[in-house]
């Protein structure tokens, strides 16, 4: 039985997802992303008498709506103004926004984020405007408005494939468990490896004996190795960062 293969291939193999995963986390790319949470604030139920009257600064209403979105550049590549080849616009569909909206944080003055109520494709919108933006880089942004059907983000940027929605915005949400449970389970591989060797006969034949001090050292590399590439892909976002960056945790 080779000996030297069967420690050699594994490792080989898990060397090699490692430098794949630590080659794409650390590849350049633009990722403008989005998120947006909806809560009613008030409105008149059904059994509502018709004497009772709504209003929104003298506008009658029926209910109104608070929408909080944030627009960040997730990527490691820095997006700038003359990459937007069509106007970043929060949609509300079938909504009426009952102010001009207020941005609520933003990650430095620098950027130059705005946020302007207009009417684009028959809805009534929020077009939003920056000088750039590095990663992490963005604002979240505060809207009132009355009932709608939905609410969508469009517009364009070079070297953007999209502007992704990644969910309902929660500042304080955590990366995905999965992610850790994946690291783990790679890095509980390697001393497996090392202990199913040992467990085996062959490997208290002197030829067993003589490769053990090799086949320590090639999994203690390796080990320090995968160690690296969790440490600075999936295991340090998991507990120094979170989904959304920490400007955006914003205190009520």
């Amino acid at each position: 039985m080779d000996w030297g293969l069967i420690v050699t291939l594994p490792t080989t193999v898990a060397f090699g997802i490692a430098t794949i995963v630590l080659a794409l986390k650390l590849a350049k790319r633009k990722k403008p992303v989005w998120a947006y949470k909806t809560t009613k604030i008030i409105g008149l139920g059904t059994n509502a008498p018709p004497e009772l009257k709504l209003t929104f600064s003298d506008r009658p209403v029926n209910d109104v709506y608070q929408t909080t979105f944030i627009l960040f550049n997730k990527g490691t590549e820095a997006i700038r103004r003359g990459d937007v080849t069509e106007s970043v616009t929060m949609h509300f569909q079938g909504a009426e926004i009952l102010r001009q909206p207020i941005i609520k944080a933003k990650s430095k003055e620098a950027i130059e984020f705005s946020a302007e109520q207009v009417v684009k494709d028959g809805d009534n919108s929020i077009q939003l405007g920056f000088l750039y933006l590095d990663h992490n880089d963005g604002a979240v942004v505060d809207v009132l408005h009355t009932e709608g059907e939905d609410i969508r983000c469009s517009g364009n940027m070079i070297g953007a494939k999209e502007i992704a929605n990644i969910g309902e915005f929660a500042p304080f949400r955590t990366e995905r468990f999965r992610s850790l449970l994946a690291v783990g389970a790679a890095m509980l591989l390697m001393p497996l490896l090392g202990s199913s060797f040992l467990m085996l006969p062959e490997s208290r034949t002197p030829a067993g004996l003589a490769l053990l001090p090799i086949s320590i050292i090639i999994l203690s590399i390796l080990m320090l190795s995968l160690w690296f590439v969790c440490y600075m892909s999936a295991i340090r976002p998991f507990f120094r960062y979170r989904i959304f960056p920490k400007w955006s945790r914003i205190k009520e």
